[in-house]
């Protein structure tokens, strides 16, 4: 059973009283709000299904929840005694965006098309002010009148548009493609934003908003990813991502003066908000579930306020690098244990645009206590590591991130005591394709295989993918009519009859990223040619799983599955 609740999404009221928070506590996910004078900490949803999201507007509270994972959330108003249903489109996703002059502001696409059409929700109306042919997301207000927009130039990079609302012009800011993000408004005329402009790593801008002149205000090797403006107008708290390790700074704008913040640096900052001089934080590290902590500005001083409590065992953990088959250094984190010959589990993350970093995972906690090391790596694909990294496993790279894994393997054994006839492989959405991958090409090499919510087959996936999602899907994995016979080549469906480990596949009914035909495919193959392999489906998920009752249920299987193949 679950030993621990996830919390995710910490944001500050308008009030500044109280912190919200999204929690898993109850069996799904809700949103509770902890009073900073009382202590009080209470559930303020009431919703049948999964809150996912949640922002403060109109002096009200909005709240996006999905259907079972389906990830087309619909979006609910509450202001006092009042309820709004904006939207009750179960056949669209809604993004929402802003709330100004008066009126709701988002952005929905059908299920299945490639239009995204601007909506204004005002006095129980809906109007389409524009549509897209482009993925598109709304940034922010720019000001009165206008919207800054972007849209995706590939799976990557996109372009920064202002929209203006009086005539529905869509104006391209001139701004170079690339990452852009934590836009905040400074003044009439200037703004911070963080991207990749002049090189590979997310560092901090400041924009001239009337020419759309920028300057680059830091040079960090890593990416700058949480970012908070002061009261001020000029003082900037903000995340380094160094190593996959927060840590937090303090930067003076217009006297260039930049500051460490003596916080929690062994983990993760999953939340970050601010009022006057007190920093509250979200964080967790792989040994210490997730709580919420108040940081003093003014005497470096850290509060627990609410959360989990410590874990039960002492968990010795550690990272460094390896080499790959080329030389490049890949970044792991490793659960050690002290025995020799120690089974050993590498978790490949999904993305492949993502980023294993060194948090808590209730998962990795239960393989520890059953004697696992847990090795988790970020190969070659990953964010964190520049731009240059993200792209070195793109379309016909693809054998290039599998070695990677197959490397940091020979690299367990022979530094961390892995026992060589014990080493599993396990991943979740790309990850699961990564061991769906590593098994069909390089099948000796593992006890047994854990594929969740994972790919079978780039072409299948592309196909039965929305049109939306498929374009910018191409760019990392493949273009059909132009990467077909690559596709075919290393398509862990075409290769089965290779497979010699047992493989457990876990997927669900609803999932919109990679659907559920991929692993009954893989399944129903495997089957055919009498291997040992076993698809466990949930009815009510999605690509991710929200429900405790399925996550303890995969997690056990998981678990069970693992002891069974070392005790045979």
């Amino acid at each position: 059973m679950t030993e621990f609740t996830k919390y995710l999404s910490l944001k500050l009221d308008k009030s500044e009283e109280n912190l919200y928070v999204i929690s898993d506590e109850t069996g799904k996910r809700e949103l509770y709000s902890y009073n900073l004078k009382g202590k009080s900490y209470v559930k303020v949803s009431d919703e049948q299904e999964n809150v996912k999201n949640y922002w403060f507007a109109d002096n009200g509270l909005l709240i996006g929840t999905d259907l079972n994972g389906n990830e087309r959330e619909q979006l609910t108003f509450f202001k006092g005694e009042e309820k709004v249903q904006l939207t009750a489109d179960d056949d669209y996703y809604h993004h929402y965006g802003v709330h100004m002059n008066g009126g709701f502001i988002y952005l929905r696409h059908h299920k299945n098309g490639k239009t995204f059409e601007l909506i204004e929700h005002s006095e129980g109306h809906d109007t389409v002010l524009n549509s897209f042919e482009t993925s598109s997301s709304i940034i922010g207000k720019f000001d009165d009148s206008h919207l800054l927009m972007s849209q995706a130039v590939n799976n990557i990079d996109k372009k920064v548009y202002l929209y203006n609302l009086e005539t529905a012009e869509l104006k391209n800011t001139e701004l170079p493609a690339g990452r852009f993000g934590n836009y905040q408004s400074l003044n009439h005329s200037e703004a911070l934003f963080t991207s990749d402009y002049l090189e590979g790593n997310l560092n901090l801008y400041k924009l001239n908003k009337e020419t759309f002149e920028f300057k680059k205000l830091t040079y960090f090797k890593w990416d700058i990813q949480k970012v908070i403006v002061l009261e001020d107008k000029n003082t900037v708290i903000f995340e380094v991502n160094k190593k996959g390790f927060s840590k937090l700074f303090k930067y003076d704008v217009e006297n260039d003066l930049l500051e460490t913040l003596q916080f929690m640096s062994e983990g993760v900052v999953h939340s970050l908000v601010n009022s006057n001089n007190k920093l509250y934080a979200l964080y967790s590290d792989m040994a210490t579930p997730h709580a919420v902590y108040q940081f003093d500005l003014t005497d470096g001083s850290t509060e627990k306020l609410f959360g989990n409590d410590e874990a039960a065992i002492e968990i010795q953990t550690m990272h460094s690098t390896y080499p790959s088959f080329d030389g490049l250094d890949v970044p792991y984190y490793l659960y050690c244990q002290d025995t020799d010959n120690t089974p050993t589990a590498i978790h490949v993350h999904g993305g492949p645009e993502s980023q294993a970093r060194p948090e808590f995972n209730e998962l990795y906690y239960k393989l520890y206590k059953e004697g696992y090391q847990i090795a988790v790596p970020n190969i070659r694909g990953s964010t964190g590591y520049s731009k240059f990294y993200i792209g070195l496993d793109n379309q016909e790279k693809r054998i290039d991130a599998a070695k990677d894994v197959v490397e940091l393997r020979e690299h367990l054994i022979k530094n961390h005591q892995s026992d060589k006839d014990n080493m599993f492989i396990m991943g979740r959405s790309y990850g699961g394709f990564m061991t769906l991958l590593l098994i069909t090409q390089f099948p000796k090499l593992w006890k047994g295989a854990v594929d969740i919510v994972g790919i079978s087959h780039f072409t299948t996936l592309l196909t039965n993918t929305p049109a939306w999602r498929r374009e910018q899907r191409s760019h990392e994995y493949g273009f059909i009519g132009r990467h077909d016979e690559f596709m075919q080549c290393i398509a862990p469906l075409n290769n089965t009859q290779r497979i010699r480990c047992p493989l457990r596949i876990f997927h669900s009914h609803n999932d919109v990223r990679v659907p559920y035909s991929e692993s009954v495919q893989m399944y129903e193959r495997m089957k055919e040619q009498n291997k040992d392999v076993e698809l466990t489906a949930y009815e009510n998920e999605g690509h991710q799983y929200l429900y405790t009752e399925n996550q303890d249920d995969m997690n056990s299987r998981l678990i069970a599955f693992f002891n069974e193949q070392i005790s045979r």
